[in-house]
């Protein structure tokens, strides 16, 4: 069986993201390093790492992002806390901050309630109570 077992998002700026992560989110460190931050999450841990140099990339065969670091990527998160006291508290610590909350929190046709965010990189959050 295949398991995942961490989501590894590049970032343009760890501090930044950091903050994100933790304020906005309210997310607890596990593990902080150098480079990288990761965040236990449940079923997976969510690392957050500062971008690799092009010598780096270039050894493992990656090519530098053509844009913004988080374009075209989804990441689903499951929160325990209440999704209008996430989006509020969110709307608040970003006031003036990188990152953005993109809707509201609403019932979607496919069932269930979620709202969007952007965080600093560009990946948009999709959070969604635990359960759903």
């Amino acid at each position: 069986m295949t398991e995942l077992s961490q989501l590894f998002l590049l970032s343009a700026d760890l501090s930044t993201a950091r903050e994100f992560y933790e304020t906005a989110l309210g997310l607890e460190p596990r593990r902080v390093g150098d480079a990288s931050v990761a965040y236990e999450t449940g079923a997976c841990e969510l690392k957050i790492q500062a971008d690799f140099d092009p010598e780096t990339l270039e050894a493992f065969g990656l090519s530098p992002p053509a844009g913004r670091r988080g374009e075209g990527g989804i990441v689903v998160l499951a929160v325990d806390e209440p999704l209008d006291e996430l989006y509020e508290r969110m709307s608040t610590a970003l006031e003036g901050e990188p990152g953005e909350p993109l809707i509201e929190p609403r019932e979607v046709p496919w069932g269930g309630r979620m709202f969007l965010a952007r965080d600093p990189d560009g990946y948009v959050l999709e959070l969604r109570p635990a359960g759903d």
